[in-house]
């Protein structure tokens, strides 16, 4: 609902308000001059009663006439009120003059009423009018608080009339109302001043509140929030009209964080301030930009009738942001990764525009970043996929309710006795049922849930082999993701401070990648292991790039032949081969080997015969419970009593 400011260079004066207010709380002020028409109704009777009283004591024609004029004007201005509202209620032109003048010419009129009674000679109407004329200022001051040049005018003609009118009359009191008269007009437009400067305040606040939840302070850009809303309005109009289109496009700064950590904040917050003045120059008149979150921003643009215009507009982003940044203190190169997705052709709502443009984005970002990408559904299914793992993953990790550890035996081929037990983590999915490691585990790694959940395992792992009679070392396969974390190490040595496990008796296991990833915080993280005495082995070895400088630059203590080659070595020479030479390659460098994957008798004869040192697999033991482990080791103890 708007109601039409006056066109008329007096009338606009006489609403305007000496603060800069915006249009929608100028509205607000406006809006209250239709309201409260109660007030207006009470106001005309007090006025129709002191005329009724006059023509009672003098039934003159001219206190008739007023009387009328009193009863007309009200039904205009109620009319005029009833207007305005039902015009604004359509977006259509309200006749704001019209009422303005209208209140004006009734203030007039009352202030003639109680010249009328001040000049009748009659004791009883001078003061029941200037009663009255108190009243009607005193309301006058508060109902068009917002508007104080009306009320001014307003308390003006009453009170100058009046006065007029006491000069003339024949009374003795006109001195007194004519000495205090100034003081009623200053004191209730100071009333009427200082309630609109109140109300004015707190429109203001409130439309800073407004503009701080809807818009970012660094840049100016329309924030979250609002970007949210827009997209609201988007989609909405986009379902009443035809052949509709816009698209969304999520901008990410490259090597931003590098920039800001580097320089500081201070330098960073000019990047973001300089981006966005580009992004407002590049972008079509009447398009959208906004800042989502640190280095991200979002467009929305309707130049898109054809998809090409899209690549066009993303191409000239990206090309935008490539150009060099001049700051105080360097000139810095960043590029732009941009994101798109299409209004109705790959979502209806704005938050899955965003999702999808957000999917461009990633795979901009794992191809290599500074070019852009429009949302593919086909290409995208398995990413959708991923992003449902990793909830549930999330979901799952809320109480590990789902998951648990198993453990395999692993054997010594020397004396076929358990040595120790490898932990297997398993997965109970609720619609997917059992889960393998090789299911989620990737998608915990690449999510960064693999940190939290490797934690778990491990202190579960630790705190169930704590209670194994037999005393055997238990092996946990940990994660390149969890070597590259500072805290590694620490985290290790605090689990086994918390289960009282032994640190000779934990192994931990990890795959060749983490040789790929040599970096400084692994190194020091497995010096460290090895500094408090846990074992370290090498896991499925022989699938990937391990030379010897690795293996003894890492010092490994056990190398586990990958299950792969162990199935196969009865059928391929070529498996055969490898198991022999990856035996005799540790034999020669004094380190143990361990055959997993044993199914067959076979297999078992097999491995032996190369010189394998441990072996593990379906044939020598199935993965069990920890809460089975106890029983077992029961049944093997009561067992080898029995023989003896």
């Amino acid at each position: 609902m708007a109601f039409s400011e006056p066109r008329s260079p007096f009338f606009k004066w006489v609403v305007s308000s000496a603060q800069n207010l915006s249009a929608d709380n100028r509205q607000i002020l406006l809006a209250n001059l239709f309201t409260r028409t109660a007030s207006i109704v009470f106001a005309s009777i007090c006025e129709i009663s002191v005329c009724a009283t006059a023509y009672y004591l003098y039934p003159r024609a001219l206190y008739a006439w007023w009387g009328s004029a009193v009863v007309a004007l009200l039904m205009t201005r109620l009319a005029l009120i009833w207007l305005c509202c039902e015009r604004s209620a359509r977006n259509l032109p309200t006749p704001t003059s019209a009422f303005l003048f209208a209140s004006l010419l009734w203030a007039a009129l009352f202030g003639f009423g109680t010249f009328l009674c001040n000049t009748s000679g009659n004791q009883t109407l001078f003061l029941l009018g200037n009663v009255c004329a108190v009243g009607v200022i005193g309301g006058l001051a508060g109902r068009n608080a917002g508007t104080p040049r009306l009320v001014l005018l307003q308390i003006s003609f009453i009170l100058g009339l009046l006065g007029w009118g006491a000069a003339l009359s024949p009374g003795s009191g006109k001195l007194v109302l004519l000495f205090q008269a100034p003081f009623c007009a200053a004191g209730f437009f100071t009333v009427a001043l200082r309630s609109n400067r109140d109300t004015v305040a707190l429109l203001l606040a409130r439309e800073s509140s407004h503009r701080l939840a809807h818009q970012d302070s660094l840049t100016g850009l329309p924030n979250r929030a609002r970007i949210t809303e827009l997209l609201l309005e988007r989609t909405a109009a986009g379902s009443l009209r035809l052949n509709h289109r816009f698209a969304v496009l999520l901008i990410d700064l490259d090597g931003f964080k590098a920039i800001n950590d580097s320089l500081g904040h201070a330098a960073g917050d000019q990047i973001l301030q300089e981006a966005a003045i580009r992004l407002r120059e590049v972008l079509p008149a009447g398009d959208l930009v906004g800042r989502l979150a640190g280095d991200e921003f979002v467009a929305i643009t309707d130049g898109t009738a054809l998809t090409r215009d899209v690549h066009l507009l993303a191409d000239r982003i990206v090309k935008t942001l490539a150009r060099p940044f001049t700051l105080s203190e360097a000139l810095v190169h960043i590029g732009a990764s941009v994101g798109v997705s299409l209004y109705p052709e790959h979502a209806k709502t704005g938050p899955q525009l965003l999702i999808c443009a957000d999917r461009a984005l990633y795979a901009v970002k794992r191809s290599g970043k500074s070019a852009f990408s429009i949302f593919d559904a086909v290409r995208h299914a398995s990413d959708e996929s991923l992003s449902l793992l990793r909830s549930d993953l999330e979901g799952a990790m809320q109480s590990y309710s789902d998951l648990r550890m198993e453990y395999q035996p692993i054997v010594d081929l020397a004396d076929d006795t358990i040595s120790g037990r490898e932990a297997l983590l398993r997965w109970t999915h609720p619609t997917r049922g059992e889960l393998s490691p090789s299911a989620f585990i990737p998608t915990a790694e690449r999510t960064g849930l693999i940190l939290a959940l490797g934690e778990w395992a491990l202190l579960q792992s630790c705190t169930e082999a704590a209670t194994w009679r037999d005393a055997v070392s238990v092996a946990v396969n940990v994660s390149p993701v969890q070597l590259r974390e500072e805290s590694f190490a620490s985290a290790v040595a605090a689990i086994l401070g918390k289960t009282g496990l032994p640190p000779a008796r934990l192994n931990i296991e990890v795959t060749e990648t983490v040789l790929l990833s040599d970096d400084i915080v692994t190194r020091h993280n497995v010096e460290k292991l090895r500094a408090l005495g846990i074992g370290l082995a090498l896991d499925d070895f022989g699938t990937g790039f391990s030379t010897m400088s690795t293996l003894v630059r890492f010092s490994f203590d056990k190398l586990k032949i990958d299950s792969s080659f162990v199935k196969e070595s009865v059928h391929r020479r070529e498996s055969a081969a490898v198991v022999r030479g990856i035996v005799a390659l540790a034999r020669e460098i004094g380190m143990p080997t361990t055959a997993e994957g044993i199914e067959t008798q076979e297999q078992l004869n097999f491995v032996r015969v190369c010189g394998c040192t441990h072996a593990q697999g379906f044939l020598l033991g199935k993965p069990v419970r920890g809460e089975e482990i106890p029983h077992l080791e029961k049944r093997l103890a009561a067992h080898t009593t029995d023989k003896a």
